[in-house]
């Protein structure tokens, strides 16, 4: 059975995130771009599992706009990227109708189909936003009295997070 080992791609994401913090936060300092990247008021992950050829993908957004919305146009798209090509085979498994193995960051497993695969890599996506939050991955960066998180699937819209009529109260970065 093809597999997915979240505990791995934890890694990475945690790391694509405090990088992406230090740049943001360093050209928020640097008196030549300062304004080009004022305080954030959204920072979201946005994931595709591809279309059974393309590599997979995650991608951080920053958003800037006052009042910001989760309406797909940050002001900051794809400030970073990861490529999960060890997402292809499985994507492309239950594309088959197949069945595949994810060992969850708690050392569980769990068996997907194609939907439960998507709900359950936009899950871990935002357990890891949820964990930089709680362990002060943000706390450098410039970001305005309010600040929202967020995870979607903009390719087929299979995942959304959180629910519309549930912002502001577990996805606030303070």
């Amino acid at each position: 059975m093809v597999t997915i080992d979240l505990p791995t791609d934890a890694i990475d994401v945690q790391a694509m995130l405090q990088d992406a913090v230090r740049k943001y936060a360093a050209r928020h300092k640097a008196s030549a771009t300062t304004k080009e990247y004022p305080l954030v008021t959204r920072i979201d992950l946005a994931f595709s599992l591809g279309d059974s050829e393309s590599t997979p993908w995650v991608c951080l957004y920053f958003d800037t706009k006052p009042g910001s919305e989760p309406d797909g146009d940050p002001t900051h798209p794809n400030f970073a990227m990861l490529e999960r090509e060890s997402w292809l085979p499985a994507f492309k498994a239950v594309c088959d109708g197949d069945n595949v193995c994810v060992t969850q960051t708690n050392g569980a497993t769990r068996h997907c189909g194609d939907e439960k695969l998507t709900e359950t890599v936009g899950e871990f996506l935002v357990e890891m936003l949820l964990k930089a939050r709680d362990t002060g991955v943000f706390a450098d960066l410039p970001m305005a009295d309010r600040c929202e998180l967020g995870v979607e699937d903009p390719t087929t819209g299979a995942f959304g997070w959180p629910n519309y009529e549930d912002r502001g109260k577990k996805n606030l970065v303070k």
